[in-house]
């Protein structure tokens, strides 16, 4: 298996996955070392530590080599150095990243090598890459950083594995011990530390930035920005952010409600029932500023259920983004100001409607090390769909009429194991027609800030999704997780398609809405 960004048979070496493949894969990782050093994907230069072939037990330093060991040297940026990571306790285990038995089930499985037939742009190059970074047989130069970098993380092949490897834990933990020997320019230093040190944790600067954006909107720049950046008429990636720029609303969800802020909690009760539940509501950092109708929604439609949600003042964002791009540490801090707000025992449940922030909450147990209090708050939390079917809700009995097709987010689906609870609640709508849509497991191209960061392969993934809506034949798209939501809207209006994307809570608080006033 030639690692130089050969194309390759999308099954791979075969499908065994039971003994006799694990010494196959360890007759072929030695091969693949020795294919590597030299070649362009930065394998260890001579001399240095991590010569030695991937599948190889290294020598002892007594063993055969009568010289003394050299003291390890600090990597240096953007230098490829071997990174030292011995005392790293982010990094991902030896046990974690061998699970991989290289079967290639999981290529065909993932968006990025099926545009770009490139073996280390598959979760089994990538996991080659990642772990001979991680014994120091490869260098993380640049060039192997942009293989890594060009993951969506959308956890496909984690669905698709059968060895159970979980790729995106490593991915992570891999991004995040390399990020400190990233060679980054100053403007992109300068963004990382606004995103993620100022505007994704501080509500205040949330709000200031989006009320400037809310101007701009209204002055007509964004409309300027976004045909300047479709024509190809601004410079870099700053064209692809100018053409994706989503509609900003006047208010965020919790400015619509600041007069039922205290200093802890906005509390929004159900009407009278015999059996209420207390649950809280994560609204999010950004999806509170972009999507305020659909956290009015979820607010509806879990009051109708009997259902009394607080929406707590301390909430802070959740850290996803930070993971996703290798600020851990900031995560953590995030992790930690969540758990202490929410006390997870005072609640039945911690809901949420972003597929993606879910999908974090979740293992803050793992990601505190462990913290009693973050384990509990991780049980606690559940998605806004798998809650309503778990509690037994009460289908409506107004109409929410159209052809609507589900489309699977990564996050829900392939983090969260999380499908059928969305389409039950679909297909229990009165006067809904749910058209069957190709591909919906597949992943749009958002990923985040990956629109951004990567635009070109974005766009070619997310004209694979638009293609399949458009066979479909629906006008109303349902999806689970805001990020998703603006980059199908975004390909939607490029491809002149008129069809609609919605939230599900959003065409159930609908279907609500017009049942009859004794129901609701």
């Amino acid at each position: 298996m030639d690692f130089r960004g050969h194309r390759h048979r999308p099954g791979g070496p075969g499908a065994d996955v039971g003994p006799a493949l694990h010494r196959q894969a360890d007759r072929r990782q030695g091969g693949l070392a020795r294919r590597l050093r030299g070649g362009r994907v930065g394998a260890a230069r001579n001399g240095e530590p991590g010569q030695a072939a991937l599948g190889a037990r290294r020598p002892a330093a007594d063993e055969s080599d009568p010289r003394p060991p050299r003291p390890p040297a600090a990597p240096q940026s953007g230098k490829g150095d071997a990174v030292k990571i011995e005392q790293n306790s982010d990094a991902p285990s030896f046990e974690k990243v061998s699970a991989c038995v290289h079967c290639g089930l999981c290529l065909e499985a993932c968006p990025t090598y099926r545009e770009l037939r490139v073996e280390m742009d598959s979760p089994r190059g990538r996991i080659y890459l990642m772990k001979g970074i991680l014994h120091e047989r490869i260098e993380p130069t640049e060039e192997v950083q942009v293989h890594l970098d060009q993951c969506l993380d959308c956890r496909a092949c984690e669905t698709a594995c059968p060895s159970g490897v979980e790729y995106g834990s490593i991915l992570e933990k891999t991004r995040t011990i390399l990020e400190p020997t990233r060679n980054h320019g100053l403007l992109v230093k300068l963004l990382r530390w606004f995103l993620f040190r100022k505007l994704l944790p501080n509500r205040k600067v949330q709000q200031v930035l989006f009320k400037l954006l809310w101007v701009q909107q209204i002055l007509g720049i964004t409309a300027i920005g976004r045909l300047f950046g479709r024509k190809g008429w601004l410079p870099g990636k700053l064209g692809s952010m100018a053409a994706q720029a989503p509609s900003v609303p006047l208010r965020s969800f919790r400015g619509r409600h600041k007069d039922e802020f205290d200093l802890v909690k906005a509390t929004f009760k159900a009407p009278k029932s015999e059996k209420k539940r207390r649950v809280a509501l994560f609204t999010g950092c950004l999806a509170d500023q972009l999507f305020a109708d659909v956290n009015e929604a979820t607010i509806r439609v879990l009051t109708r259920n009997g259902c009394d949600v607080d929406v707590l003042t301390q909430e802070v964002c959740c850290g996803a983004l930070h993971i996703h791009n290798g600020a851990r540490d900031q995560a953590k801090d995030l992790a930690r100001a969540n758990v202490k707000a929410f006390n997870a025992g005072r609640y039945d449940a911690i809901l949420t409607n972003a597929a993606g922030c879910s999908a974090e909450l979740r293992h803050y147990g793992e990601l505190l090390d462990g913290d009693p209090a973050a384990t509990e708050f991780g049980k606690k939390i559940r998605d806004i769909s798998e809650f309503l079917v778990e509690i037994g809700y009460t289908p409506p009995t107004g109409k929410a009429e159209g052809k609507v097709a589900y489309d699977e987010p990564c996050h829900l689906l392939h983090a969260q194991k999380i499908s059928s609870a969305p389409k039950k609640i679909l297909d229990e709508l009165p006067g809904i027609e749910r058209t069957p849509l190709e591909e919906a497991e597949a992943c749009c191209g958002s990923a985040g800030i990956y629109s951004f960061t990567q635009p070109k392969l974005s766009k070619d993934v997310l004209a694979r999704k638009i293609e399949q809506i458009k066979k479909s034949g629906c006008d109303t798209v349902v999806t689970g997780n805001p990020g998703c939501i603006l980059q199908i809207r975004f390909g939607l209006k490029e491809a002149g398609l008129p069809v609609q994307v919605l939230h599900p809570v959003e065409l159930l608080a609908k279907a609500y809405d017009k049942s009859p006033k004794e129901e609701s």
